[in-house]
């Protein structure tokens, strides 16, 4: 599967120096999880992703720096596992989740760690603006302080960082 815009924006927001651990949620077929083991040095990448056949995909990259987990977001089991940044490419959760994804999140990223999330919705849709709107509200009242950054439309991308206030 080709880079696309969104894959490659949403990494690009991740500033990453290279010593992070990171998690995509919904790798799919590993497209940015490769953009991402460009900029990783000593970092690792666990790719998490609710279908086998994905999980699959991103087996054939040959790299000991990723680690998949099998699961959506809820269920799936990291253990006492800490990320310092955290993205996720056109996947909506507050369709799927309400408001619980933020209190995960809020729960394995690290207090210095950063959110980034990339959704396209379709041209002439307001899906986009729905999905920034929640998100900002939703994050918000986890304690992050959510930026939107420049996208070309219909790119909507978002980074959230941690608060002072909402280290637990």
């Amino acid at each position: 599967m080709a880079v696309t815009a969104r894959h490659a924006a949403a990494v690009a927001a991740l500033d990453l120096d290279g010593t992070e651990d990171v998690l995509e949620i919904g790798c799919g077929h590993g497209v940015a999880v490769r953009l991402v083991l460009e900029r990783l040095t000593t970092g690792r990448i666990v790719a998490l992703d609710r279908s086998q056949a994905m999980i699959d995909r991103v087996l054939t990259i040959a790299d000991d720096r990723i680690t998949t987990r099998l699961g959506a977001l809820e269920h799936v089991d990291l253990g006492d596992q800490r990320f310092d940044a955290i993205f996720a490419v056109n996947l909506d959760l507050n369709l799927r989740m309400g408001a619980v994804w933020t209190t995960i999140i809020q729960r394995i990223l690290r207090p210095a760690g950063r959110l980034v999330l990339a959704f396209e919705a379709p041209p002439g849709s307001a899906k986009g603006e729905v999905f920034a709107r929640t998100c900002v509200e939703r994050l918000g009242m986890e304690g992050f302080a959510v930026e939107r950054l420049a996208a070309d439309n219909p790119l909507v991308l978002l980074r959230a960082m941690r608060t002072a206030a909402a280290f637990p």
